[in-house]
């Protein structure tokens, strides 16, 4: 149907579409827009595509040379364990023009240790103790104990806010994201959940190592939710670049002659599936964790990655683990169970649901195909699930609520070179209620060694494997259906985040 769809478009198209090259303007729909772009109280796919273009993290850091380098901060030393004192750039402003000083750090991070802030990633700043300004552009951090991330922690996730626009708002600073204002290399013109949102060029940005200029004057990004409306505005020279449509639908574009693919560069992030144990009381097969690794057991990977992927599938493999080697800390010896699903068969019978059960797959929207792949697997071991599309800003409250029996997720893998925020995503946010989970990985935020580290989350991770309460599936990596002017200004080396709009530039 799709495909017949698009042949028709293809067939009344007038005109070859056309990038607004000349008139310097990026056209990027996106599936689902929000009227607030706030990291920490809106965290989700809106906020890590944007974040990156609009804000700074005070450092970065290098993955090929394995060190941090600057951003915000042009120098740092740590005079111990607990300890990091970080010298500011003096050539930063804001997007209204006022200058970046050590006040905005200060202010920033002591907002989000405050106790009375509510934030869903809170522990991810639980190691501060104190942050002290001690001149206009220097600031000590200092760490309730020994963390083996701090720097990391300031280098990815950590975006600073500026303090004489966010503090004088009250309450809960909601309507910060609604006017955001960072120091990076766009700045937002407007901003609204049904019309979208449209970014300048920040004229005062200076480049630094991980973080270029902007390349392209002006982003517009209109919420199109529907592939065939984002198909469509392609077709009609309405729109210059599509991330994730469906892999034939892309092929077929290209076919064209008229449109190009991108496969983004490979990132930490990952699609993973999981079986949160708030839905156990009305989907009770899934209490058994028999139930949970066959279900598991009757996945195809390498299937999944041709349904995503199409022919760009042959330079992909499977995910092995919950979080990457390349991550500092990471640590598995238990991989994914082996595609198998007679033995999956075995496993549902021996529970006691030799003729199968119903259960639901909940899905991101854009990963709608993988689970209806997943659901069609899983009927041949007598398993009958139905999918369920949601938009990612609900999943935190359909998963608590208990709605999610098995879910299939993208997640950004916590856009840092670390193993900590796979800790606090996998472990610390509440999706499955097990105390012994707990005490697996409450050492390993406090352990400075990395091998020794690796050992300890290795405990933890072969746990989650050996309990089958969540499994990875496949790599998370953007596929962007472009006009021959688009290219993407970054290298094809790891990265810890997703392709932001920054990244994007004219050939």
């Amino acid at each position: 149907m799709r495909l017949a769809g698009f042949a028709a478009m293809t067939f009344i198209m007038a005109a070859p579409a056309m990038a607004q090259k000349a008139k310097d303007t990026l056209r990027y729909p996106i599936q689902e827009a929000q009227s607030t772009l706030d990291t920490y109280l809106s965290p989700g796919s809106f906020a890590n595509l944007w974040e990156p273009s609009v804000y700074d993290n005070l450092l970065g850091f290098d993955p090929t040379k394995g060190q941090h380098v600057s951003a915000l901060v042009k120098s740092w030393t740590q005079p111990n364990d607990r300890t990091y004192e970080l010298e500011l750039r003096e050539d930063v402003f804001w997007h209204d023009g006022q200058k970046f000083t050590a006040d905005d750090v200060v202010y920033t991070l002591n907002y989000l240790i405050d106790p009375s802030v509510r934030l869903r990633l809170k522990p991810s700043w639980a190691w501060i103790k104190s942050v002290e300004k001690l001149s206009p552009t220097k600031v000590r951090v200092i760490a309730g104990e020994s963390v083996p991330d701090g720097l990391m922690w300031l280098s990815f996730g950590t975006p600073i806010y500026p303090k004489h626009v966010h503090e004088p708002l009250p309450g809960a600073k909601e309507a910060f994201g609604a006017r955001p204002v960072g120091t990076g290399p766009y700045k937002i013109v407007k901003i609204d959940k049904n019309t979208g949102i449209t970014a300048e060029k920040h004229a005062g940005f200076v480049p630094g190592p991980m973080t270029p200029a902007a390349s392209i004057g002006r982003v517009v990004s209109e919420p199109m939710e529907d592939y065939g409306t984002q198909t469509a505005s392609l077709l009609a020279g309405k729109a210059d670049i599509v991330v994730d449509l469906p892999i034939n639908e892309a092929t077929a574009l290209k076919d064209t002659g008229k449109f190009d693919i991108l496969l983004a560069p490979p990132r930490v992030g990952y699609i993973f599936l999981q079986f949160p144990n708030a839905a156990w009381a009305k989907s009770k097969p899934l209490s058994d964790v028999r139930v949970r690794k066959a279900i598991a057991m009757a996945i195809d990977r390498k299937v999944l990655l041709d349904v995503s992927y199409g022919p760009l599938a042959k330079q992909l493999q499977p995910t092995e683990a919950l979080c990457s080697k390349e991550q500092l800390g990471c640590g598995y010896t238990k991989m994914v169970p082996a595609y198998d699903p007679e033995g999956a068969k075995k496993l549902i019978a021996e529970a006691g649901y030799p003729d199968g059960f119903d259960v639901a797959i909940t899905a991101y929207r854009d990963n709608v195909a993988d689970a209806t792949a997943i659901s069609g697997m899983l009927r041949k071991i007598g398993v009958r699930m139905s999918v369920k599309p949601i938009h990612s800003s609900q999943r935190l409250k359909v998963v608590q609520s208990g709605e999610v029996e098995v879910g299939y997720f993208g997640w950004s893998g916590g856009n840092m070179f670390s193993v900590a925020p796979q800790i606090v995503r996998h472990f610390q946010i509440g999706e499955y209620q097990d105390p012994e989970m707990e005490k697996l990985v409450a050492p390993i935020s406090t352990i400075l060694n990395d091998a020794d580290r690796r050992k300890a989350a290795a405990k933890a991770f072969d746990y989650l494997n050996d309990t089958a309460y969540a499994f990875a599936m496949v790599p998370r990596r953007e596929i962007f259906t472009v006009t021959p002017e688009v290219r993407i200004n970054a290298s094809n080396e790891l990265r810890a985040a997703q392709i932001s709009p920054h990244l994007f530039a004219w050939k």
